[in-house]
């Protein structure tokens, strides 16, 4: 089995971008957003499935759902730290941890999941 063939889902990267507000003579304001549109499109990829951990924490009004899983890239991606990536099979949203290089022949990442889970 090749490692092309290990890439079985595709995924959309988007980036997270700064900026920096100034009114009425206060200091900057930064604030943190992802652009509308991907920065990377269909992205071969592997999502982990059987390793992924997750836990459910009892609150109001809701229970949160936290859930953590490794994303596998092909080497060369441009994934950074704290990335939005979509998994276009089921369409959820993650967010990259640390993005780690192993040997020069891909990107191994870990990646979470934060929702509040909806009503029945």
């Amino acid at each position: 089995m090749s490692f092309e063939n290990l890439l079985n889902h595709k995924c959309d990267i988007y980036h997270l971008v700064s900026t920096s507000s100034s009114k009425y003579g206060l200091p900057s304001k930064v604030e943190y957003s992802y652009p509308e549109s991907p920065d990377l499109i269909d992205v071969p990829c592997h999502f982990n499935v059987k390793n992924g951990s997750g836990n459910i924490s009892q609150s109001e009004p809701q229970n949160n759902l936290y859930h953590t899983t490794t994303l596998i890239l092909p080497i060369g991606t441009d994934i950074r730290m704290n990335d939005k990536i979509i998994d276009k099979e089921t369409g959820l949203e993650y967010t990259a941890e640390v993005p780690r290089n192993i040997r020069g022949h891909h990107i191994k990442i870990r990646v979470y999941r934060k929702a509040i889970q909806e009503a029945l």
